[in-house]
């Protein structure tokens, strides 16, 4: 009889655990640079909060994000990376919430989070994937005129690597050159990107997409011009000319009365 026994509890007990589950989001969650993310895990609860277990880790390399046992948050055991950025609700425990949220998401936050959960009602896990993105930000334009050519330029900064063309008065694309350095420490790639035309009247649009952060720009850019830069020069020569040449003769009439009136 003792084994019968013995023999239903580990069956009743391993049911329990098998019936217990952690629920997350299957899809990514998005967060812009410098936003809080909110992380979702839901689990059955237990009357009985005294014996709740909840770990947040990073599931690349294990690092503990958060973690809450004995009735009160352990943040002594929490990676460096996270001090002073996370969050529980702990009234919220007690519905089977056990969302966390991170304060001041940067690029090093994007990657795969492992929610755990324990209690007396079993053991449970789920891997919620946060994706980063950051907005790029008001294009700056720039304009080179040459003897020969005209360069129009953009620069702007965000990330991910964005879809960038340049288009023509009637949508048509035409080529460019870009260039997008990497990533630094701050989370944002450097973009800066040209057209060049040889001709003097020109009608061109930068566009941007930046399918992550769901952006899109798009900035117009109609020129015209003599197409002789060249033609400045020899006008600023003349002018600096003229102005010495009426000085000298000011001067000269200047002595010439005055040598009269004696």
């Amino acid at each position: 009889m003792n084994m019968l026994w013995r023999f239903l509890l580990l069956w009743i007990l391993l049911s329990r655990a098998d019936s217990f589950s952690v629920t997350v989001p299957s899809s990514p969650i998005l967060v812009v640079r410098g936003a809080t993310a909110l992380l979702p895990c839901e689990f059955e609860p237990d009357y009985n909060i005294s014996n709740l277990v909840i770990t947040w880790q990073r599931q690349e390399d294990s690092r503990v994000v958060h973690s809450f046992y004995y009735e009160r948050d352990q943040l002594d055991r929490q990676n460096s990376d996270y001090l002073n950025r996370t969050k529980l609700n702990h009234e919220e425990f007690a519905g089977g919430n056990a969302s966390l949220s991170i304060a001041n998401i940067g690029l090093k936050d994007a990657g795969n989070y492992m929610c755990i959960v324990s209690n007396g009602k079993g053991t449970g896990r789920g891997v919620v994937q946060l994706v980063y993105a950051a907005f790029y930000s008001e294009p700056r334009l720039s304009i080179l005129l040459k003897s020969t050519d005209v360069t129009v330029q953009y620069e702007t900064e965000g990330y991910p690597r964005p879809e960038v063309m340049w288009l023509g008065s009637e949508g048509q694309n035409l080529t460019d050159d870009l260039e997008v350095s990497s990533a630094s420490d701050g989370g944002l790639y450097y973009l800066k990107s040209s057209y060049v035309t040889q001709s003097p009247v020109f009608n061109v649009t930068f566009s941007l997409k930046n399918p992550a952060s769901h952006q899109e720009l798009q900035r117009h850019v109609n020129l015209s011009y003599d197409g002789n830069t060249s033609s400045s020069k020899p006008v600023v020569v003349l002018s600096v000319l003229c102005f010495f040449l009426l000085c000298s003769t000011g001067l000269l009439l200047g002595l010439y009365c005055h040598d009269r009136s004696k």
